[in-house]
């Protein structure tokens, strides 16, 4: 008789809940969805290792014109005993340093303004966990908020476009009440301005369900910008 359970790699992997998508096929909602405005598009092409491109405009370029990528469901959530993770592997275009907003996290109720006009800041009216850059800066920053209670840290480190990078953040219950969260760039850990790792305590109490995301907002009504993303892979544990 067969022996059902045979598979050590899966079974072992069941305490865990996760996201991995390297876009080979055709974008269709089923497994990401997509939001944008001024008929942009989120499409996956013929490309090295599969790769979406996310245009925030068509032809009629304008300022804060947005795209966003994300799962279906907020599958995703701060929590007691829990850890959190994404990883994403994305390249961007920018027509001048600093004119364009990127983010790359986890968020709940992904959408119009899910990066905020003008400022470039990622909303802080639910919960939040990301890497971003604004369209003041070329700093990557980490943010993390709950309920409207944001944390905000610019890095050392530059978001320079038109090269891959690799963002991770990471988030792990710390004292039962908040999640440490870290933030790496290329598997190096962002640093502040006094050269001390960024870490955010993120409180789990209010905390909402959240969608892993990408997006880009443009900065000018004279580009349009893209992003481009190669992978993303987003985990937590079960409780």
């Amino acid at each position: 008789m067969a022996n059902i359970n045979r598979f050590p790699a899966v079974l072992e992997s069941l305490d865990t809940v996760y996201v991995f998508d390297d876009f080979t096929g055709d974008q269709s909602d089923l497994f990401a969805v997509d939001t944008v405005s001024d008929t942009g598009t989120a499409l996956v092409g013929d490309d090295v290792n599969g790769v979406v491109t996310l245009t925030p405009s068509d032809g009629t370029v304008a300022d804060n014109d947005e795209v966003y990528l994300a799962t279906p469901n907020e599958i995703f959530k701060f929590g007691t005993n829990r850890e959190l993770y994404a990883r994403f592997r994305i390249k961007f275009s920018e027509t001048s340093a600093g004119v364009g907003s990127v983010c790359a996290g986890f968020q709940n109720a992904v959408g119009a303004d899910s990066i905020a006009d003008n400022t470039g800041l990622p909303k802080t009216s639910g919960s939040f966990l990301g890497i971003y850059k604004t369209d003041a800066d070329t700093y990557w920053k980490c943010g993390s908020a709950v309920n409207g209670t944001a944390t905000t840290t610019t890095s050392t480190r530059t978001s320079t476009s038109a090269d891959w990078q690799v963002l991770e953040v990471a988030c792990k219950d710390w004292d039962g009440v908040t999640m440490m969260a870290t933030f790496k760039v290329n598997g190096e850990y962002l640093k502040d301005s006094n050269g001390l790792v960024i870490r955010h305590a993120v409180p789990i109490a209010s905390a909402t369900e959240m969608q892993m995301f990408v997006g880009k907002k443009l900065g000018g009504a004279t580009n349009n910008d893209t992003l481009l993303l190669d992978y993303w892979y987003g985990a937590q544990t079960r409780v």
